[in-house]
């Protein structure tokens, strides 16, 4: 059997130098900083010195921030690394794979699809991606120190806020700073934990995709845009969390401290008493705010519930989906055409049916029509398996809702199964519509139904069959075919 030379060490592998700046531009960075927190002293307070990123490495202690780096890099360059092993160890295996399953008149085609995926130049633009993306979650994570004012040393939040965090509670900012920063806090608080969580599932997933020789580009795309989305939906999670959490938990508290500020104000003081009170109202207002706005304790479920949304949003989005169908199922017709899901295929999981559905191939109908060569290229999956698949999917997509029912009673579920038993059939003079008519009803009129559409699937299958595969049924007083 002809097999494909192995490219390992030759040219193939061959990075230009600007390819390897995916490893040197970050950890020249965090290098940098390293440096800064441990060799420069820091500025005094309230100075101009160091009035950018270069201020994040005296926020901390130099040793816990030189760890956060650290921290900080492995997380970064575990995508470029991950990309560069997958490409140097396990894409040759996936092609000697490929050259075992698929057919031989269409082993040329392997070598020159894989020939073009194994090199570093079709993963560097995503990669790029996801490397910006982790850079900038993972710094608001493990290097951004919040304060509540200017005065301390950190970044001052309650300043750098925008619409997206804040959304109505904007208005705080000049009415109560203290419940600004609260909230301020809370919100990135559930934007962070919404993109740890989906970090944790990309890890998952890219570890998953390079054991089962399935990392693709598409990969690291795939996992930059959940780190995007998910973190965006925590956040607005986190609006409607604060909502019920404070309406549940934080209002009789804050109307208790509303109405012993009350009673304060009402009793006679002296003229040291208002003196005081006038010179110190600021700090006087600020502790009270405090002691009587109490942190509530289902607020210590948002970074719990911010995590899981960002690492199953796929489930989530889904289990909206179906409420709102259900909801709206007088409006949408019941005679409507619909999709057949892939879970109805012998074998197919859940993680199955998102990798199909990342490649274009989201339901049975469209899954009967791809080519098993083609996703075997391009997924984890071995040839036989996508083509059993493909051929479960057209049979499916032609009995409908009456396929399971169909594979229960006769045993057959692929199409193929279904031709050689007809092929069989008629080798032996026997009518196998018939006979399947016979095992799947005693009903004269569903009989009668599914004579028809076996006779149309019988036609279909011999139609569909390729002149190659096509196998001569000798004629009882005619001559063999050569």
């Amino acid at each position: 059997m002809d097999q494909p030379e192995d490219r390992k060490g030759g040219k193939k592998w061959h990075m230009p130098w600007f390819d390897w700046l995916v490893f040197v531009l970050p950890a020249a960075l965090f290098i940098g900083l390293g440096l800064e927190s441990a060799l420069v002293p820091a500025p005094p307070a309230g100075s101009p010195q160091h009035s950018d990123f270069r201020a994040v490495a005296h926020w901390f202690d130099p040793v816990f921030f030189q760890y956060n780096l650290v921290m900080a890099l492995l997380v970064v360059l575990v995508v470029p690394s991950l990309a560069l092993s997958y490409i140097q160890a396990m894409a040759n295996r996936k092609e000697r794979r490929l050259y075992r399953d698929v057919p031989p008149e269409r082993r040329s085609e392997v070598r020159r699809r894989m020939g073009r995926r194994a090199s570093f130049s079709t993963y560097r633009g995503s990669v790029w991606l996801t490397m910006t993306v982790v850079l900038l979650g993972v710094s608001i994570l493990l290097l951004f120190k919040p304060v509540s004012s200017a005065a301390g040393m950190g970044l001052n939040f309650s300043l750098g806020s925008n619409m997206l965090t804040m959304g109505p509670f904007v208005e705080l900012f000049e009415k109560d700073p203290q419940a600004y920063y609260s909230h301020l806090v809370r919100n990135m608080i559930a934007f962070q934990f919404g993109f740890l969580g989906a970090y944790v599932y990309f890890i998952g997933s890219v570890v998953r995709a390079y054991f089962t020789l399935d990392l693709t580009s598409h990969t690291f795309v795939d996992g930059a845009i959940r780190m995007i989305v998910a973190s965006i939906l925590a956040l607005v999670l986190s609006f409607a969390f604060d909502f019920f959490a404070f309406t549940a938990d934080a209002r009789p508290a804050v109307s208790g401290a509303t109405t012993n500020n009350h009673h304060a104000e009402s009793t006679p003081a002296t003229e040291s008493t208002a003196a005081t009170a006038s010179s110190g109202a600021s700090g006087s207002t600020t502790e009270s705010n405090m002691a009587g706005l109490a942190i509530p304790a289902s607020l210590s479920l948002l970074p719990v519930v911010a995590f899981f949304f960002g690492f199953y949003p796929k489930r989530a989005s889904l289990a909206i989906e179906r409420i709102a169908l259900k909801t709206m199922r007088n409006i949408i017709p019941t005679d409507s055409y619909r999709a057949l899901p892939l879970s109805m295929l012998a074998g197919m999981s859940y993680t199955h049916e998102l990798r199909l559905e990342r490649e274009g191939f989201d339901n049975v109908e469209n899954l009967s029509t791809a080519d098993a060569v083609d996703l075997a290229v391009r997924t984890c999956f071995s040839y036989t398996q996508l083509q059993q698949w493909i051929d479960q999917a057209w049979l499916a997509s032609h009995l409908r809702e009456d396929y399971p029912d169909f594979v229960r009673r006769t045993g057959i579920s692929t199409s193929e199964e279904l031709r050689c038993f007809l092929y069989a059939s008629d080798s032996a003079k026997v009518d196998g519509v018939d006979q399947l008519v016979s095992a799947l009803t005693t009903d004269p009129v569903a009989a009668a139904s599914w004579k028809v559409r076996l006779t149309a699937l019988k036609t279909l299958l011999e139609a569909r069959q390729a002149p190659s595969q096509k196998v001569e049924v000798p004629r009882p007083d005619g001559p063999k075919a050569d």
